[in-house]
């Protein structure tokens, strides 16, 4: 790829970032926890194992939010996290539970070249401010299908009790599409969660590879309908360590 694309590329991203943070004042009344992060859902091999550092940004009408995740995905399948969410660094309030800390657990079988089914759990709870302690849990069950070298696309059930979907909702379905119309440089991402809950809406991101463990991204996230959330803007950053 010649300079002058990558040149282009990086002024396209930083409109994107400017983009992303004018959602910053728009948005809905709402007050309801925070949904689960993206799921990553992608086979374990040479490209994904390793320990992955992640911090995003979720920018509000008159609250930003600090999103820090920490998880090692091994050869075999495994990915372990560690998630701490929600946690003001300007205004609060839009959300109702804030320093959300989650475990996350997820298991990838590769099924074979173009399949892969990806079994996992998020559990957690609101870490202050909050009496008495109330279990929050997700787990889903998700199939990815690799349709070419430029686009996958995933779908499959989920479950979320009623003290993180904030109404009685358990069952829904989740999915959604990754296109690297630059491999490995420029990746859009889209995820959506039915229904009408505390974790129903649509996430669309674009992703830029500065370098090859280096993934920077921003988007923005879209309430489900009657859910009560609100728009929000998404800028954040992933670091691999293999």
């Amino acid at each position: 790829m010649t300079k002058c694309l990558k040149a282009i590329l990086s002024k396209s991203i930083l409109l994107l970032l400017l983009i992303s943070c004018a959602t910053h004042v728009v948005g809905s009344e709402g007050s309801h926890p925070k949904a689960p992060k993206r799921i990553k859902i992608n086979p374990a091999d040479a490209e994904t194992i390793g320990l992955y550092f992640t911090e995003e940004l979720n920018l509000y009408r008159d609250t930003d939010y600090s999103n820090t995740v920490i998880e090692y995905a091994t050869q075999s399948g495994w990915t372990f996290g560690l998630q701490l969410l929600n946690v003001p660094i300007s205004g609060g309030g839009a959300q109702s539970y804030e320093y959300d800390g989650y475990v996350t657990l997820t298991k990838t079988l590769k099924m074979n070249s173009v399949w892969a089914l990806a079994v996992g759990t998020q559990i957690g709870t609101v870490l202050a401010n909050v009496t008495p302690k109330q279990l929050h849990n997700f787990t889903f069950a998700d199939n990815l299908l690799i349709i070419n070298d430029i686009l996958n696309v995933h779908v499959g059930p989920f479950f979320v009790n009623d003290a993180l979907a904030t109404i009685h909702q358990p069952i829904g379905v989740m999915t959604g599409f990754e296109i690297r119309i630059f491999p490995k440089l420029l990746h859009l991402q889209g995820d959506y969660f039915s229904g009408n809950t505390n974790i129903s809406g649509a996430i669309l991101n674009i992703v830029y590879y500065p370098l090859l463990n280096l993934q920077t991204y921003c988007g923005v996230s879209v309430p489900g309908p009657n859910s009560g959330n609100e728009f929000a803007g998404n800028v954040g950053i992933i670091f691999n360590l293999k």
